[in-house]
């Protein structure tokens, strides 16, 4: 098994294993580009075997920290992705060996490395750890109570009106969706980015009541620019004016359902409308699923539950390679949160705790 680095020689190589293994859009190669544009160091790996044939890859990013540096690969990574027919010890073989390279070559000066398993278009995943990577040294983190974190896969299946709209969705959800529609709110898709400033400012506005830092404004058009025939806007307007934006981002088979914005918390059920155009355009134009993207909440995985897609479970693992880089690289957060929210101690306890003892 030979690990190396990915280069620009092999980015249609890395982009058909994406498309071919059923991959998501957040592992295309040209990620590399846009996380090198934020600062970051972009470590697309991949995995070969000996008849030089690509099985895994692998996409890192490295972060540079206040003392130190961690790596991960996360919500807008993915992880790994492995050849689907590999046999469990080939499997294992694979996953020891991006390990053990990892380790050697990327280790120094790093607190800890976080990976995100998922397997985003199957039937069905377990919650429990996997071994590869438990004997490789990573712990499981994973809430199993709230199954979280996870995504929301829908199949989908032509004609939309028969198989998802009636067939699938309750009759409960359609009365949202048209009593929305019948307050006068209309979805218009902006294939030609023509919106565009709006979309930056609703979804800053959404980073904003969550707490959460965006990119800057001309890191995010970058990003549009570099997915430029992968991307599609789309937005619910009442009496002409956007209300709610949904990113989309496309694979060969699969619509990413991927960033959110609007200007205000309340949208009246604005959203499902647009998540409902975005998933009907899908279906009627010959995408095979739709992701709902990266959920880390109860309150945004109740929300996905409406559209009835299977959930499908990131298990989250975590090595560490220095104790003290580690509490160096949290106390400050930690200290930040509870200076804001003073019962921040308090409701983390368990986690925290948690995090104290299992090292």
């Amino acid at each position: 098994m030979k690990i190396r680095e990915a280069t620009t020689q092999d980015k249609a190589t890395w982009n058909t294993f994406v498309d071919t293994e059923y991959g998501s859009f957040l592992q295309y190669y040209d990620w590399k580009h846009v996380f090198e544009n934020r600062g970051y160091t972009y470590i697309p790996l991949l995995a070969e075997n000996n008849a030089i044939e690509l099985v895994g890859i692998l996409p890192i990013i490295r972060e540079k920290r206040f003392l130190s540096s961690i790596l991960h690969s996360d919500a807008r990574t993915e992880g790994l992705l492995l050849k689907s027919n590999l046999a469990d010890m080939e499997r294992y073989e694979v996953i020891s060996a991006f390990s053990e390279y990892v380790d050697a070559h990327y280790s120094d000066g790093c607190s800890r490395f976080t990976l995100r398993e998922r397997l985003p278009l199957a039937e069905e995943m377990s919650e429990e750890p996997d071994t590869a990577l438990i004997d490789n040294g990573f712990r499981f983190r994973y809430d199993k109570q709230a199954h979280l974190p996870c995504t929301f896969i829908l199949k989908l299946k032509q004609p939309f009106e028969e198989n998802i709209w009636k067939g699938l969705w309750s009759h409960k959800f359609r009365q949202k969706i048209n009593k929305i529609k019948r307050s006068g709110a209309v979805v218009i898709h902006d294939r030609e980015l023509n919106y565009v400033d709006d979309f930056i400012d609703m979804f800053f506005e959404n980073c904003k009541r969550h707490g959460t830092t965006p990119p800057t404004r001309e890191q995010v058009m970058f990003e549009l620019h570099t997915f430029r025939d992968r991307v599609k806007l789309y937005f619910a307007l009442l009496d002409n004016q956007p209300i709610v934006a949904l990113l989309c981002y496309y694979s060969a088979s699969t619509c990413c359902l991927w960033e959110m914005g609007s200007y205000e918390k309340d949208t009246d059920n604005a959203t499902l409308l647009c998540y409902t155009a975005a998933i009907e355009e899908a279906c009627n134009t010959g995408y095979k699923f739709a992701d709902l993207g990266f959920t880390s909440t109860p309150g945004l995985a109740f929300f996905k539950e409406h559209f009835r897609a299977n959930r499908i479970p990131f298990t989250v693992y975590e090595k560490r390679f220095s104790i003290p880089r580690t509490i160096m690289e949290t106390a400050p957060r930690v200290i930040k949160a509870a200076w804001h929210d003073k019962t921040y101690l308090w409701k983390k306890r368990h986690r925290l705790w948690d995090r104290i003892i299992h090292w």
